[in-house]
């Protein structure tokens, strides 16, 4: 079960007795009992039983081979509760002539009737992701008040008028704001308290994979980069379109919904020291994702390394060491392309004249020998994309990272690198060729540096202002 939060689950996760509307081979579906399995944080399951004559099919006349699968984008069910289930991506595996495994990409478990439609579409979706408490910038609560001890008088609290934010643009309309729960009846105890809660109003009706690929995935890696740290979906809700109450949303199940909503508390808060805070910062969450969907279209090297490692838990420095730097330089290339495009003209040209010069004295084997080993790209690599995205960031960068143990080491005898960057040179080349291993701890500091820098640019590619960049740095 859930804890008390003020945003409380409309289903629990648990067992749940449905009627399955399984596929037919004849067309259409017929009704199998069965039950469905909805579990924090993984994938749904159920199960069937009965006859399965009109969906198995025939190896020959009269003989049937198990086991039997079938694919569908979305499987129906209605639950003894009256609810009903959208099973997306559904495989059903028949074991033997009467029972059914039953296995899914996501559940929505709703009161509105998802039988309908046959692709079911949804238009909005209200979400929790840990930290969105910590990027408001605002408190619901904005004062209290109290009776000194002992004596007899009036508790309150004021709450904040503008702790509720919106934001609108061509797409969708998203407010943030809080869900609050008060306990007042109780004569011995009086309490609230407060849940944060994003909902999001769309223009056009999208499917469920779409709606997760260009809306809920960017905006959890959105609120992960502003808070530095992997933040989980804790509970999802999404409304279909369907006919009779089109109001009426679902409680999402899947991989990476840990349907264990939360309270926030200003310990939590302090304790996360966000750079950002949309309502200080005047900063709109909506234009933040946006800007995130044009730069994976445009697959920005940054969006696609850093973004796929903004969850990864547990992963090694040395993981995290070599990733970093490849979205640097990857960055660093995507950034600079319309200058090395020049460069490239430039070098082309240069390499072309010494060959031509050179030609004529030369015997053939030597001559393929020299194009071969001539450089057809001008200079590059990682030193000049870490000096690159050094000079974009508030402070000095490469001090910070001249005060770390490795950095400091490879600088020093016998290795003599000529400075930071080169430095991150050998050890990427050492460790990418598997020619020499380093201490994690002394690796782990090297990356929270590393992390930082990128993590800054994210933000500053994202929009938000220089306040927000220059605070990312200020614990260092």
């Amino acid at each position: 079960m859930s804890r008390k939060t003020a945003l409380r689950l409309k289903f629990e996760p648990d067992d749940y007795l449905v009627v399955w509307q399984l596929p037919s081979t004849k067309g259409g579906t017929f009704a199998a009992h069965g039950a469905l399995t909805v579990e924090a944080g993984k994938s749904p399951t159920g199960m069937a039983h009965g006859e399965f004559g009109d969906a198995l099919k025939e190896m020959t006349k009269g003989v049937v081979g198990f086991p039997q699968y079938v694919d569908v984008p979305t499987l129906i069910g209605s639950l003894s509760s009256g609810a009903n289930v959208l099973l997306i991506d559904a495989r059903v595996t028949f074991w033997h002539p009467n029972q059914a495994r039953i296995n899914a990409g996501a559940a929505v478990i709703t009161l509105a009737d998802v039988s309908v439609a046959d692709e079911v579409l949804f238009e909005s979706f209200e979400i929790q992701i840990g930290g969105l408490d910590a990027i408001a910038g605002v408190s619901p609560i904005k004062s209290t008040t109290f009776p000194e001890k002992g004596a007899s008088g009036v508790w309150s609290a004021e709450l904040h008028s503008d702790s509720t934010q919106e934001w609108s643009g061509a797409g969708a309309t998203m407010k943030l704001s809080y869900y609050g729960s008060f306990r007042s009846f109780d004569p011995y105890v009086f309490s609230m308290s407060f849940s944060p809660v994003l909902n999001c109003e769309l223009a056009k009706a999208l499917p469920l994979r779409q709606l997760l690929d260009e809306w809920i995935t960017p905006l959890r890696r959105v609120v992960s980069i502003a808070t530095g740290r992997p933040e989980e979906i804790t509970y999802l809700s999404v409304r279909p379109v369907v006919g009779g109450d089109g109001k009426r949303s679902g409680q999402l199940f899947g991989s990476g919904i840990t349907q264990d909503p939360y309270n926030s508390t200003s310990k939590d808060i302090d304790g996360v020291k966000s750079p950002l805070r949309l309502k200080a910062d005047e900063v709109s969450l909506l234009e933040l994702l946006q800007i995130w969907q044009k730069l994976t279209v445009a697959h920005h090297p940054l969006i696609e390394t850093y973004g796929s490692m903004l969850h990864a838990r547990d992963q090694h420095p040395r993981s995290r060491f070599l990733l970093l730097l490849q979205a640097i330089e990857g960055t660093h290339g995507y950034e600079t392309r319309e200058s090395f495009a020049k460069r490239q003209k430039v070098h082309t040209d240069a390499r072309d004249t010494v060959v031509g010069l050179v030609k004529d004295c030369l015997d053939g084997k030597q001559l393929k020998f020299l194009e071969r080993n001539l450089g057809r790209r001008p200079p590059g690599g990682l030193e000049p994309a870490i000096n690159w995205l050094a000079r974009k960031l508030p402070g000095d960068v490469k001090k910070i990272l001249d005060a770390t143990e490795l950095i400091a080491a490879i600088k020093a005898n016998p290795v003599n690198a000529k400075n930071a960057p080169d430095a991150l040179r050998i050890v990427r080349n050492d460790l990418a060729h598997g020619t020499k291993g380093y201490d994690a701890y002394e690796l782990y500091e090297v990356v929270k540096v590393l992390e930082q820098m990128v993590r800054a640019h994210a933000l500053e590619l994202l929009g938000c202002p220089d306040g927000v960049i220059g605070r990312v740095f200020e614990e260092t």
